[in-house]
């Protein structure tokens, strides 16, 4: 009896085992795969503003060399006609700065869902 009741304790004990490497692989290809869409989303996210940020940059330095043209006009008219210019290309600059300010912010607001996402996945 004793020997029965030893072997019946052993297998309720030993009978779970551990994971197999078949379900450990399956585990971690699902996490492995929702990495790798999240790292793809984010290094475009981070190209767009690379490029936003390059972008602003050449309008601003244009609306500078605008003020500077503008400031070294002597003729009224022109200086008129220079100003109108000048304040239609800072005009065009700023849309310009909103936008990709705009865009920067939903690139990194993007990129912040993309990680709350994924560690959500992880919690899970």
């Amino acid at each position: 009896m004793r020997t029965y009741a030893f072997l019946v304790i052993s297998l309720l004990v030993a009978a779970p085992g551990c994971a197999t490497k078949g379900y450990v692989k399956q585990q971690t290809d699902t996490i492995a795969c929702r990495i790798d869409i999240l790292e793809s989303k984010e290094s475009a996210s981070a190209l767009r503003a690379n490029s936003l940020e390059s972008r602003l940059s050449q309008l601003e330095s244009r609306a500078n060399s605008l003020e500077t043209q503008m400031s070294g006009l002597p003729d009224r008219a022109t200086l008129t006609d220079a100003t109108r210019r000048a304040a239609e290309g800072a005009e065009r600059a700023e849309a310009a700065a909103r936008n990709a300010e705009a865009s920067a912010m939903a690139a990194d607001l993007s990129s912040k869902r993309a990680a709350k996402t994924f560690e959500l996945g992880q919690k899970k």
